[in-house]
């Protein structure tokens, strides 16, 4: 049972194709074809929660979805405009629409942050669909790593809703949880390079809706110099307000912008005809906090996350050998994520296990299995001449989890311990691995184990 767990968390990541960054192509003005964004009619309404994986509907007013806890992206300052333009009845109809943000590591040096992996339970989305009740839709990708303002044909994750209200303009929340979740790697999924081309994921909508004769569109959001301190002050926009890991907006809980946004979109024309990147030129209205503030060109999205483990790059196995619950019921687990190469030396272990707690990794080149070792409640699943991470014991924080990574040069493949001194990791050789942690029990103070895992090295 225990083991069908960790092998049932594993697979809840999902195949990707990772694509190389490079610099974005310079926009066109929107105005160059004659398409403008249009103001939005009246108030945008909130449609409450729609929950994914039960096609269900919390009304607002009623209970809230299992969200969070943490707001991992915010871009929700609304120019007050939005934009059909490759949208439904206007320029360009049933275009995709590309856009992007970073969600950063604990690496990130511009951010506060404290994970590698986001576990995506919640994605809000604003957009204005002037059609027939009801006929509202848009389908949903998202790109674990992204060269902003291009064009990507392969997602990682992807979400179609329909039947959404129209007639207006509104706001949903869509409730992933229950198997529908997004998993998305932070800093473009390949480790923080303090540039924004290259740290960057990625997001689409493309009009899913069964009307499309009236203009529908995403809202137009994001205004770094009305939400973020540090820009009105006179120093570089931090952006990400409103965030786990960002400062509050000035303008409020409604009125964020995502961390690292860039002012031009990719429109992807069926036709062949309008494929480009485009901004809008037009709109600059320095009120800050109001409708008409300075239009940033992106779109209203917002993210919440969880803690639990993911990756769409897991690189390690289940042992078999599972350890014992902890003193909140559950398995500590583990896995490796990044790349099995020796060459490209690029591998973090992470752990979830209870929030505020000791611990550090083990690792061996043989599995094993000893019992409750010292009194632990754990089991113990490594063998013969195993080594500690000993120098590198942290706390799991709020958020439950512990993460050690060789980007961040916390270890090595050249280096990795062993009772008799450290030795370097070779192809087809494979490596073991288990947390330690301090835990509780009825008894008293106690240690614990997370469940083991094995990576096999390639060259």
């Amino acid at each position: 049972m225990l083991q069908t767990l960790l092998a049932t968390t594993l697979a809840l990541a999902l195949g990707a194709t990772s694509f190389a960054q490079t610099a974005p192509p310079k926009a066109l003005s929107t105005a160059s074809l004659g398409a403008q964004p249009e103001k939005i009619p009246g108030a945008i309404r909130h449609a409450g929660i729609y929950h994914v994986a039960t096609g269900s509907w919390t009304r607002p007013g009623g209970a809230t979805a299992n969200f969070g806890p943490d707001v991992v992206y915010s871009n929700t300052a609304s120019s007050g405009y939005f934009s059909a333009f490759g949208g439904a009845g206007d320029f360009a109809p049933l275009s995709t629409n590309f856009d992007s943000g970073v969600l950063p590591t604990q690496f990130n040096t511009n951010a506060n942050a404290n994970r590698e992996i986001y576990n995506i339970n919640c994605v809000s989305i604003g957009y204005c669909d002037l059609g027939a009740p009801g006929a509202a839709g848009w389908e949903l990708r998202f790109y674990n790593d992204y060269t902003p303002c291009t064009f990507q044909p392969t997602y990682e994750n992807e979400l179609v809703v329909t039947n959404l209200p129209a007639g207006g303009c509104w706001t949903v929340d869509l409730d992933l949880s229950g198997g529908q979740e997004l998993c998305i790697s932070g800093d473009g999924g390949d480790g923080f390079q303090d540039d924004v081309d290259l740290d960057s994921f990625g997001w689409s909508f493309r009009y899913a809706g069964t009307d499309g004769s009236a203009p529908a569109g995403f809202i137009i959001a994001g205004d770094p110099l009305g939400t973020d301190p540090n820009y009105v002050l006179g120093g570089l926009p931090e952006d990400g307000t409103n965030t786990y890991f960002g400062v509050p907006s000035l303008c409020g809980p409604d009125r964020a912008t995502g961390f690292f946004n860039q002012d031009f979109w990719w429109l992807e024309d069926p036709a062949g005809l309008n494929s480009g990147c485009y901004f809008f030129g037009t709109l600059f209205q320095n009120t800050p906090c109001g409708p008409g503030a300075p239009t940033w060109t992106s779109w209203y999205l917002e993210m919440q996350a969880d803690i639990s483990i993911c990756d769409q790059f897991p690189i390690s196995s289940p042992t078999g050998c599972t350890s014992n619950p902890n003193s909140l019921g559950f398995n500590s687990m583990m896995a490796a994520f990044g790349s099995t190469s020796v060459a490209d030396n690029n591998v973090r272990l992470i752990a979830t296990l209870p929030p505020n707690t000791v611990g550090f990794f083990l690792t061996a080149r043989s599995d094993g299995f000893v019992p409750n070792p010292g009194g632990s409640s754990g089991n113990f699943c490594l063998g013969g001449d195993f080594g500690r991470f000993q120098t590198l014991i942290k706390n799991s924080q709020a958020e439950g989890e512990i993460c050690i990574s060789t980007q961040a040069g916390e270890w090595d493949l050249t280096h990795i311990p062993s009772a008799f001194g450290p030795y370097a990791a070779m192809a087809n050789m494979p490596a073991y691995f288990q947390l330690w942690h301090r835990d509780a029990s009825p008894a008293g103070p106690t240690s614990n184990f997370t469940d083991s895992v094995v990576v096999v090295w390639t060259p």
